[in-house]
């Protein structure tokens, strides 16, 4: 099972990497374009994180974005990636060393991304930014449930590289999911 892309294109519109460099040089109008788009997945991981917080961690995350833009590097991952990891880290900053969230209704959470399919987006996009070599290698040995040999076997590289590789991918994982690494 290979990783789906989480680049998004409207048909009628400009991708997300060049709204980012449009924002970078200056243009509001492409920052309103990118906002609208992820509005409603930035105010989900607010939410989730940093729960009471929600809309100061929402309005600080664009006001980053509008800043960090020309930091955004299109040969390192996906647009969405990038945003949603500057969100992710805003939305644990506002949160840090803060009281907890306030509890949150059970019909107000209908329709809220489920822990499970957050996890799996963070997952993919750091997945994204590994070299295709490791990312190949770890695609291999946990979707596809290979053994480090029957990887080996299959690339036609030795043992020992197939390790390097999915070592180097975990540990490189591990820091983009902000882990320590093994």
């Amino acid at each position: 099972m290979t990783p789906q892309p989480l680049e998004s294109e409207l048909p009628d519109g400009p991708s997300d990497a060049e709204l980012l460099e449009a924002i970078a040089a200056g243009s509001e109008a492409a920052f309103e374009q990118l906002r609208a788009r992820y509005r409603p997945a930035v105010a989900r991981v607010c939410r989730t994180i940093a729960g009471s917080d929600r809309e100061d961690c929402e309005q600080e995350v664009f006001a980053r974005i509008w800043r960090k833009a020309p930091l955004f590097d299109r040969r390192r991952g996906s647009a969405a990636g990038w945003l949603l990891t500057v969100a992710r880290r805003t939305a644990l900053s506002t949160h840090g060393g803060r009281r907890p969230p306030t509890p949150v209704e059970e019909d107000a959470l209908e329709g809220a991304v489920e822990p499970a399919d957050v996890d799996a987006f963070w997952l993919v996009a750091a997945l994204e930014r590994l070299a295709e070599r490791e990312r190949t290698v770890i695609a291999l040995a946990y979707y596809d449930d290979l053994s480090e040999s029957a990887i080996a076997s299959r690339l036609r590289v030795p043992l020992g590289t197939v390790k390097t590789w999915k070592r180097r991918g975990l540990n490189q994982l591990a820091t983009l999911l902000g882990e320590e690494p093994a």
